[in-house]
């Protein structure tokens, strides 16, 4: 077994049996920490492991039942949030359709001026009834996630001992980390934003000197550069909310391993 440094800490403790036989140096675990937890996710870590051998409550249920579970829940998610970038453009997301975008346009003077501050102002007024939607589907996915991971905990300390010492100090990581990934994942939608922005900017500089509401319409089409703005979107916005599935993931296959 690998000797981990700070031998006698709660970390040392928790992480001792799942540390891996591995040529070279030990593992640095404070190196190891120091990337992904703050000063509030340090003290958040220090009281979750210092009481990481405390039973939790436990729930008697077999791998395969288990894997089910996960199964089950992460389709639910993903179909969610497919569901809601496939009809985005349906009523009831209210998403700004051209003749609104149009309206919004005109009253803002940006069809007269074509470029400048006065189109990046009405640019970013329109572009908050899309950040709200991202907003909402990256949290309602992630927290899905999250209660999720809370359901299938009882069973996953059920596996027996090492499984739950496998899961506490899951737990305890994802809370000490919790600031510093909440953080990154902020940026997402307002770098995704700007984007749209720029695009919109582009397409009223590009549109004819007698241009009408129909004129916009064709940027709203397949094809169009909304629909490809909203496809970058679904990537990033996906990729943020795979990162905590395949946590859940590995974190289940490991426990059920053990």
């Amino acid at each position: 077994m690998t000797q981990l440094p700070l031998i006698g800490s709660p970390l040392a403790k928790a992480a001792a049996p799942f540390a891996a036989e591995t040529p070279g140096e030990p593992l640095d675990t404070a190196a190891f920490l120091a990337d992904l937890v703050d000063l509030r996710g340090g003290v958040a870590l220090a009281e979750d492991l210092a009481g990481i051998a405390e039973d939790g409550p436990t729930e008697s249920v077999e791998p395969a039942e288990i894997r089910r579970r996960l199964a089950d829940g992460l389709a639910h998610t993903e179909a969610r949030l497919y569901d809601a970038f496939d009809h985005a453009f349906r009523p009831r997301y209210q998403l700004p359709s051209p003749a609104r975008v149009w309206t919004a346009l005109e009253q803002s003077g940006a069809l007269e001026r074509r470029r400048g501050k006065t189109v990046r102002t009405a640019a970013r007024t329109l572009s908050a009834t899309y950040g709200e939607f991202l907003e909402t589907h990256q949290k309602r996915a992630r927290f899905a996630l999250r209660d999720l991971r809370e359901e299938l905990a009882p069973a996953l300390r059920g596996l027996g001992p090492d499984a739950a010492r496998l899961e506490r100090l899951d737990a305890a990581f994802t809370h000490a980390t919790h600031s510093e990934i909440n953080k990154l994942t902020r940026r997402v939608v307002p770098a995704l934003l700007r984007g749209f922005e720029r695009d919109l900017a582009d397409a009223v500089a590009a549109l004819p000197e007698d241009a009408s509401a129909g004129d916009l319409a064709p940027g709203f089409a397949d094809g169009g550069w909304v629909r490809v703005w909203m496809a970058r979107c679904r990537r990033l916005v996906c990729a943020v909310v795979d990162r905590e599935r395949r946590q859940i993931e590995a974190l289940v296959e490991s426990c059920c391993g053990l």
